[in-house]
């Protein structure tokens, strides 16, 4: 695997696992080996999509459960 290619893949993880400082990291090393703004973010678009897939998913799975599951804010937005 090339290192731009693992650099994508780090880019979505870190986002996936909601690691800012990862992010940073490997936002910085993905530049290094040559990504640019338009892969980045592609990167983040597909961990993005995933991960709402499984978000999606495991509210489905809760409300066969428990019921339905009011989607409640629990943190101030922009912290």
């Amino acid at each position: 695997m090339n290192k731009k290619i693992e650099e994508m893949i780090a880019l979505g993880v870190a986002y996936g696992v909601n690691c800012r400082p990862c992010m940073e990291y490997h936002k910085q090393k993905a530049i290094e080996a040559g990504l640019t703004k338009e892969e980045m973010q592609a990167a983040i678009q597909v961990a993005e999509s995933v991960k709402m897939g499984a978000h999606k998913k495991t509210r489905q799975n809760a409300g066969n459960l428990f019921g339905d599951v009011k989607e409640e804010k629990c943190c101030p937005v922009g912290t």
